[in-house]
């Protein structure tokens, strides 16, 4: 009886080490055949270049150093099973392009977008799936419709005319203008107007410049821009340890992300309660539009969570 066991097991054994052995020697063929890969730095068993790309604060300086010192426009750096391809000539960059379109024209999916969209639910950030069709299909049809944007001229027109009061204002106390600061909150401030119908979240300033609340909150929005699809080494890491945030801009996110939440969230929950208690009926915004809208069952066409993730 025990023979037989130590038999099938060793026949077992021995048909997986045959079947490996025919992969590995098909893929080497299926490489050999498609060319090989760009010149890249020499990489450690299993992590590949991890190592230089954690020691180096800034991996983009360390790849465009490596790149320098080798005289090429392409690269592969190897980072644990990802191969990635630095291209530094347009012709280059055209050609794959046009070749990997396929590739190319679907979002990654990385941590930082994740917690961005609340688990992809907004179409900038989804991958081309169902979800990123209904979202798609709804933000034509009545947030960028040219009726909507006209609805909305009136919006637009009030922040025009706050701006020209700011610049005055600082003008006639004698300040300097931060152009900065005003082409930041300008947008800022449109944008809330034409989605949370609200200029400012606090008080406001009385020469129509910013609150505290306000530059906290388009703080946390730019934290937002500079991280998205931005390099991170937790993207490259296995799910168990992708938590583990090694390089700080997960967390740098996830506290962008509670400032907008800090801001948003108690706004779009009271507006719901007004029109659930039928306390609203008249539509004033782009959060009334999609709090309003319906699925042809008369059903709500957005989730909560859709509605608060869309406005982030």
């Amino acid at each position: 009886m025990s023979t037989t066991i130590v038999s099938l097991v060793v026949t077992i054994l021995w048909i997986l080490g045959v079947l490996k052995l025919y992969r590995r020697v098909t893929n080497l063929k299926t490489n050999k055949n498609l060319g090989a890969l760009p010149p890249g730095p020499a990489s450690w068993p299993l992590i590949g270049n991890l190592p230089e790309v954690l020691l180096c604060k800034l991996s983009f300086r360390w790849v465009h150093r490596f790149m320098k010192k080798m005289k090429t426009d392409i690269a592969c750096i190897r980072v644990r099973n990802t191969h990635i391809i630095p291209v530094l000539c347009p012709e280059i960059a055209r050609e794959i392009y046009k070749k990997q379109d396929a590739i190319f024209s679907a979002r990654p999916l990385t941590l930082g977008t994740q917690e961005t969209s609340g688990g992809y639910l907004t179409p900038i950030f989804s991958p081309c799936n169902d979800q990123w069709k209904k979202m798609r299909k709804m933000l034509i049809s009545e947030v960028v419709s040219p009726a909507r944007v006209k609805w909305l001229h009136d919006k637009r027109a009030e922040e025009g005319d706050n701006l020209v009061f700011y610049v005055q204002n600082q003008y006639k106390a004698n300040k300097s203008v931060n152009l900065r600061l005003v082409t930041r909150h300008y947008s800022a401030n449109v944008s809330r107007r034409m989605f949370l119908g609200r200029r400012n979240f606090g008080k406001g300033m009385p020469d129509g410049g910013p609150g505290p609340e306000e530059v906290e909150h388009v703080e946390a929005i730019f934290i937002f821009i500079k991280h998205l699809f931005a390099f991170c080494i937790s993207d490259y890491l296995p799910p168990f340890l992708a938590g583990l945030d090694l390089d700080g801009q997960l967390k740098l996110v996830r506290h962008a992300n509670s400032v907008i939440r800090k801001y948003h969230d108690p706004v779009i929950h009271e507006r719901m309660r007004q029109w659930r208690s039928g306390q609203r009926k008249d539509m004033d915004d782009i959060l009334d539009v999609f709090i309003t809208l319906k699925n042809p069952s008369g059903h709500p066409f957005l989730t909560d969570d859709e509605i608060r993730y869309q406005l982030a």
